[in-house]
């Protein structure tokens, strides 16, 4: 029953994703770029994010990542998600004119209403607004497949993810499935639906989340683990170099395992604690780091912890490296590695 959703929901997906490509097909580039070295781009602006302003132009495959910093001026007829330090967020048609014209207030916001003019280091996200609930959306779906001829061993693996983000609000899913087998050997599988859903409060800085996660494993003996659950959090930190915020809730975790096992059913409640931390720097390194920590409610003995950190530093001539770990600290107290959705 499982799988057979899941699948529903791939297909789901894929159907958006590709009628979203179609309705967003924009052939005219109407926006227009200037950095401070005098450079000019006559574009499509798509966001800001991470002091990172990705514009799409005619003349290029893909988008380009500029320096927030370093642009001078942006003019653009389009509507704008757009979310300041400090934890407001408005809609509206953009525009950044020089620094020296307007010091301190060189960013202008303009509503049905009203308008809004801030220093533009201050802006940190900038999501591109439109028309419908079906052109806001966005996602990926990803394919693998390999077959080594010499065993007859096959493995296949898709990935597909939809997001949708409002002014105030945003929700996303993301299914994953893994097989894997050979053909007069033993076989394993693999299917995960993760949800996520972040509402921001009014409260400067501050949103609630509701987390959802349906995990079928072969290799773990496991018909299906059901997360459910949910927290409030807030930034610390929120700029366009440094993001630091923190999390705390609580989650409910129904576990139904093959009959073979000693348990084949287990419930437990458990508390959410986590804290995220990335730092950026434009075309030099980013480091992204998260722990979540559930501790037990019901049963006291048992820590489920997931950390994870990536160092990525750019090397010369388009080459980069990362380096990726992990630690745990369980004082003695069984410790089951997982992920919760970001």
């Amino acid at each position: 029953m499982l799988a057979k959703q899941s699948y529903a929901w791939m297909y789901l997906a894929i159907f958006l994703l590709v009628a979203t490509g179609i309705v967003e097909a924009e052939l005219n580039n109407r926006d227009t770029v200037i950095m401070k070295n005098g450079d000019r781009f006559t574009c499509k602006v798509k966001k800001l994010e991470n002091g990172i302003l990705y514009i799409d132009t005619d003349y290029v495959s893909g988008s380009i990542g500029l320096d927030w910093l370093q642009v001078k001026k942006l003019e653009t007829p389009a509507p704008f998600q757009v979310a300041l330090n400090n934890g407001n967020r408005m809609a509206g048609v953009i525009e950044k004119v020089p620094t020296e014209e307007a010091p301190g207030k060189d960013f202008e916001i303009r509503a049905a209403s009203s308008k809004v003019d801030v220093a533009s280091p201050s802006v940190i996200n900038i999501e591109s607004q439109k028309r419908n609930f079906w052109q806001q959306l966005s996602g990926a779906v990803d394919f693998g497949y390999d077959f080594t001829s010499g065993n007859s061993q096959t493995s296949l693996t898709s990935d597909t993810n939809v997001n949708y983000r409002a002014l105030n609000w945003a929700v996303g899913a993301d299914f994953t499935s893994s097989f894997s087998g050979q053909t007069t050997g033993s076989k394993t599988n693999l299917l995960e639906l993760q949800g996520a859903g972040t509402r921001y409060l009014s409260t400067k800085n501050s949103f609630v989340l509701a987390l959802s996660d349906f995990l079928h494993s072969s290799q773990q003996s496991l018909d299906l683990r059901t997360t459910l659950g949910g927290g409030y959090g807030r930034y610390w930190i929120h700029t366009n170099q440094n993001l630091l915020m923190w999390i705390a809730g609580a989650v409910y975790t129904h576990e139904q395992y093959t009959s073979s096992t000693s348990q084949p059913v287990q419930e437990n409640v458990e508390a959410l604690l986590g804290a995220q931390y990335q730092f950026f720097r434009f075309d030099r390194y980013s480091l992204q780091s998260q722990i979540y920590v559930f501790p037990g409610l019901s049963d006291t003995g048992r820590i489920r912890a997931a950390p994870k950190a990536t160092l990525s530093i750019k090397l010369p001539n388009n080459f980069h490296t990362d380096f990726s770990f992990c630690a745990s600290r369980t004082s003695g107290m069984v410790c089951v590695w997982d992920e919760i959705p970001a």
